[in-house]
């Protein structure tokens, strides 16, 4: 079940900057949240974990660090991760210089993910937030500065345009969509980049940059951890795997499962069958 701290405020003045509501939240694996239409400016960011975010037919992949802007009448959508769900704050506000503001920090429903390095300083900015729950004059106002410090903090933060971040989400997007159809016909990080018509250094640099890992890195994970799902789920050969998987030989493929899982691929597949996940053709 979803651990989450929220407050909400029923106060709709017309001001040139309000929070509505703001909260906290651990997730559960594969927690989602949409698709859905908001009513508000939301923030969220991410102090741990990883997940997705859609929004205008586009999806981003976010961890650690990064956060994701909603603007009102937005449809988005936004689930945790099955192996690392997110742990996440959010804030949400109006105001007449909200568009104002965002557009000084660079942020739109076109453009909306940001990245921040301040992680500690957003955190207890929202738990001051919550703290000063009450409804009265003097928590109005130290709620108000509050978003305003959140906000300055977000302005403040080196961040790259957004039309630049923009293309390189599209660009890693695309790559996990090639692998996800070609892995197993035996791809190399320069098909890939080929297929994207960039170079391959400076497809290394986007996957370091997003992803914390390098594309043949992750093609290697990709591959291998369907190799696993096949070795739990079908009788299939070894070399059947291996060529299902994109590795011609199936030494090879020994060799890189060994590395990963630190077994062979028949053991583990004995391990599987002794706990009954060994499923027949």
């Amino acid at each position: 079940m979803e651990q989450a701290q929220v407050l909400t405020f029923l106060n709709n003045k017309d001001r040139d900057l309000l929070l509505q509501f703001c909260g906290y939240s651990t997730t559960e694996p594969l927690h989602s949240f949409g698709p859905v239409v908001r009513p508000h400016y939301i923030i969220h960011f991410i102090l741990n974990g990883k997940g997705i975010f859609q929004i205008r037919e586009k999806t981003y992949h976010l961890e650690t660090g990064q956060g994701f802007l909603i603007e009102p009448d937005e449809l988005t959508f936004y689930q945790s991760d099955a192996q690392e769900p997110w742990e996440y704050l959010w804030i949400g506000f109006n105001g007449k210089m909200i568009p104002e503001f965002l557009k000084q920090i660079g942020l739109s429903s076109a453009h909306p993910i940001f990245h921040c390095d301040k992680k500690k300083e957003l955190y207890w900015l929202v738990n001051d937030m919550l703290v000063h729950s009450k409804s009265n004059f003097s928590s109005d106002l130290r709620r108000t500065g509050l978003l305003y410090e959140f906000l300055s903090i977000l302005a403040l933060n080196p961040l790259e345009s957004d039309q630049q971040v923009d293309s390189e989400y599209m660009y890693i997007n695309q790559a996990i969509e090639y692998i996800k159809n070609n892995y197993w016909d035996g791809i190399h990080i320069y098909d890939i980049a080929k297929y994207l018509c960039i170079d391959r250094s400076y497809l290394y640099l986007l996957f370091h940059k997003y992803l914390k890992q390098s594309p043949q890195d992750y093609l290697a994970t990709f591959r291998l951890t369907k190799a696993s799902e096949l070795l739990s789920t079908t009788t299939l050969s070894i070399e059947s795997i291996s060529n299902s998987c994109g590795y011609g030989d199936p030494a090879t493929f020994s060799k890189a499962f060994k590395r990963w899982k630190s077994m062979s691929p028949s053991k583990y597949r004995k391990q599987k069958r002794a706990s009954g996940t060994v499923l027949s053709n």
